[in-house]
């Protein structure tokens, strides 16, 4: 099974940039009617706008189970400095727990994997610009790993 948000990340993306361009270019035309408190207020909004969308960390994911392993690929959609490229990858087998942690209207992946030194538990994944319904594919995808682990598949 392959699931991934490319398509409305591209879609997140565009909008980010579109609604970023007009709050400058507003600023920039009150700046040239020089009203410093709508300048001010400005770029205030454009901060706080800068802010949240970093807050959200909205992320573009590739999720597969393919070679019986489980596969994540993930990056911030929108990142002012740099992109973290982030990458899972372990043996459907090594699975041991996941969990959908739900906070604020964000949503994130967190998934604990067997190890030969214990139970390691990877950094959590933003999973806020999926659908509902690839989040659900994505709980079903692995809620079905574990089901036939216990059952021995």
């Amino acid at each position: 099974m392959e699931i991934s948000n490319q398509k409305r990340s591209k879609q997140i993306k565009r909008y980010f940039n579109i609604i970023g361009i007009v709050i400058v270019l507003t600023g920039l035309g009150l700046l040239w009617l020089k009203n410093d408190i709508g300048v001010i207020i400005a770029v205030g909004v454009f901060v706080v706008y800068v802010g949240l969308s970093q807050f959200a960390n909205l992320c573009f994911v590739s999720f597969s189970t393919a070679n019986d392993k489980v596969l994540i690929k993930y990056y911030p959609i929108i990142s002012i400095l740099k992109k973290d490229y982030g990458s899972i990858e372990f043996a459907q087998k090594a699975l041991v727990n996941f969990r959908i942690e739900k906070a604020m209207g964000f949503k994130d992946l967190e998934i604990a994997i067997r190890t030969k030194r214990g139970i390691a538990e990877y950094p959590m994944i933003s999973l806020s610009a999926l659908s509902k319904v690839e989040i659900e594919q994505i709980v079903n995808a692995l809620s079905e790993i574990i089901r036939n682990k216990k059952k021995g598949i």
